[in-house]
């Protein structure tokens, strides 16, 4: 079976409006870009329709690339991680800590129940900045209790923000 294909996010932006209903200024929610419009009527959304949204704020492009950057000290300096890339670095380290991950109970015939963590996903749609961050500082307080108990998680992200190339903007 196909995988749905998802819609992309749309941005808006909040301003302050002048509600032509009642007169008052009001704080709305209006596209950020000509791209978000454009998206916001192929999808048919009407003036004065009510539609049903989450909202999260976008994730910093920096730090994001943190979690590369985390996936990569581990790669090339904790053993078992050597033959991950970096993504798959940080699901390992997800997996074992249980940070950033949902516990999913599996039946197995003639074993009984096992309990997996499956960790969340940490793409720009599927987690906000302050979920994503939680997340880094939960796999630094692992690292250093797992994997490296005479560093503070601390001193953990000090060495993810020296890793070259992985964080610069």
């Amino acid at each position: 079976m196909a995988k749905r294909s998802k819609r992309p996010p749309v941005y808006l932006r909040a301003v302050r409006l002048i509600d032509p209903a009642t007169g008052q200024e009001v704080s709305a929610l209006v596209p950020a870009t000509k791209g978000d419009q454009d998206e916001i009527a192929r999808r048919g959304v009407k003036i004065n329709q009510v539609v049903r949204t989450s909202l999260t704020r976008p994730r910093s492009l920096i730090n994001h690339r943190m979690a590369h950057a985390l996936g990569g000290l581990v790669v090339e300096h904790i053993e078992g991680f050597e033959e991950c890339d970096y993504h798959e670095a940080i699901k390992k380290l997800q997996r074992e800590s249980g940070v950033g991950c949902e516990q999913l109970d599996i039946e197995v015939p003639g074993v009984g129940t096992l309990r997996v963590n499956q960790p969340h996903s940490i793409a720009f749609d599927e987690m906000d900045e302050s979920e994503f961050m939680d997340l880094m500082r939960g796999l630094c307080r692992h690292i250093a209790t797992a994997h490296w108990p005479s560093m503070t998680p601390e001193q953990v992200e000090d060495m993810v923000q020296l890793m070259p190339g992985e964080v610069a903007a």
